[in-house]
């Protein structure tokens, strides 16, 4: 039986401390080499550009673009930086490629219910929802409401009841009592899908919505007929709440100067009236609401 006095540690003793570091530093840079080549290789092949394309416009080469891909040459901030210019990335993509390069981005990595993302909420809801005078709504990427002016509130009055989560705008589009209340249903629905297809393609996570979208009906019949004539703008027919038709259609905006992902997935979604009979029933509608607001 061996002693544990009898084992000679010298040799394990003598391999140097440094060294080992050093190889493990090594392997870690490797794997974030080979992480942020995959991402690049990735992006470059979705926008269409060889190496040498990618290279002229980052003012690089093509051999240096080569080694980025392989894991061979390491990113720097700078490089970066670029990359996310020249393709006017979006935060989040920024932030993968800071990731996957191993290094500390300048974007923070907020949580929905930060305090900063609800301030943001706030801001938008006072600045730009309570100022315009037809329904608006924030939504998130996956279409939950998480803000609404009062116009909005009242347009979806119908449609949302008591609840602990937020209403979802895609669950009510989805509701046979939202889709009774379509009167031209077969020329909306190529609309509707259309959004819900470009957006799914640009987020997989809508894959899912895409499958409900399916499952209920929503997309039947789409290819069936032919359609001709399209006019620049195919507005909504919607059964207003007094039996008035009202012809809407929405206006999809973002805030420019936004350097956060969580608000940056966010939508702004105004409706917008088509003719001067839908804009007076709304403004007078939203003006019946003010009413009994102040006098509450």
């Amino acid at each position: 039986m061996i002693s544990a006095a009898s084992l000679d540690f010298s040799a394990v003793a003598a391999i140097p401390l440094q060294g080992i570091e050093r190889k493990v530093t090594d392997l870690n840079m490797n794997v974030h080499s080979q992480a942020f080549g995959n991402s690049l290789k990735s992006l470059r092949a979705e926008r269409g550009l060889s190496q040498t394309a990618l290279a002229d416009r980052l003012g690089s080469t093509q051999r240096h673009i080569s080694f980025l891909e392989t894991g061979r040459a390491q990113p720097s901030r700078y490089m970066i930086q670029r990359i996310e210019r020249e393709l006017a990335l979006p935060v989040s993509r920024s932030q993968v490629l800071y990731e996957t390069a191993g290094l500390a981005g300048p974007y923070k990595c907020r949580a929905e219910d930060a305090p900063d993302i609800q301030d943001a909420l706030n801001l938008i809801e006072t600045r730009i929802l309570a100022n315009w005078p037809f329904a608006a709504f924030v939504l998130d990427k996956r279409w939950t409401i998480l803000r609404s002016n009062t116009p909005g509130k009242q347009f979806l009055a119908g449609f949302v009841g008591d609840q602990n989560e937020p209403p979802n705008l895609f669950r009510i589009f989805l509701s046979p009592a939202f889709r009774q209340r379509i009167l031209n249903w077969n020329e909306a629905a190529p609309v509707f899908a259309s959004r819900l297809y470009r957006e799914a393609a640009e987020d997989p996570d809508l894959a899912d919505l895409l499958e409900q979208a399916h499952a209920s009906g929503l997309l039947d019949g789409l290819d069936e007929t032919f359609r001709e004539d399209v006019p620049v703008f195919v507005p909504i027919e919607v059964l207003g709440p007094d039996g008035s038709k009202l012809r809407v259609t929405s206006m999809l905006g973002q805030l420019v100067s936004v350097q956060d992902a969580v608000i940056e997935g966010m939508t702004i979604e105004m409706m917008v009236p088509m003719d001067v009979e839908t804009e007076s029933c709304l403004l007078k509608s939203a003006g019946q609401s003010a009413d009994l607001t102040a006098a509450e």
